[in-house]
């Protein structure tokens, strides 16, 4: 397999590759790096590096060491090393993850929490109190 191409990170094997023509729902895991420049509807897990090219887009969750987003996310990201939001990303929802760079002109809507993770992360745990339940 060749290097994944247009990543700023160079470890790892580009193992899978959504195109421009493709669309996928579901859960994907990979071994590897995997670029996603078509869309995908689901989860999405990666030993390595997760590129959304610039035309690509996920709905969903993302967990993998490294992401670079250059397109359109919409869902939580759980990254166990560094995020970068390229200048043309559009990231709609929180993230957890060690180290960020957000480029000069991508956009950020949600949360970010930063530090080192000591264990897996889970998810915050959300209390919702109604007038009723006081």
């Amino acid at each position: 397999m060749a290097k994944a191409s247009g990543s700023r990170f160079s470890s790892g094997e580009l193992s899978t590759l959504i195109g421009p023509d493709a669309t996928l729902e579901g859960r994907l895991t990979v071994r590897n790096s995997v670029r996603i420049d078509g869309s995908m509807k689901g989860e999405l897990i990666s030993t390595e590096t997760v590129t959304i090219g610039k035309d690509g887009g996920v709905e969903g969750d993302i967990t993998a060491a490294d992401v670079v987003i250059g397109g359109k996310v919409t869902g939580r990201i759980i990254c166990q090393g560094k995020v970068i939001l390229e200048e043309s990303a559009l990231l709609t929802g929180d993230l957890r993850t060690v180290r960020l760079v957000v480029e000069e002109g991508a956009i950020f809507n949600g949360l970010s929490e930063m530090g080192e993770m000591k264990h897996q992360p889970h998810p915050p745990k959300v209390i919702n109190l109604d007038q009723d339940e006081r």
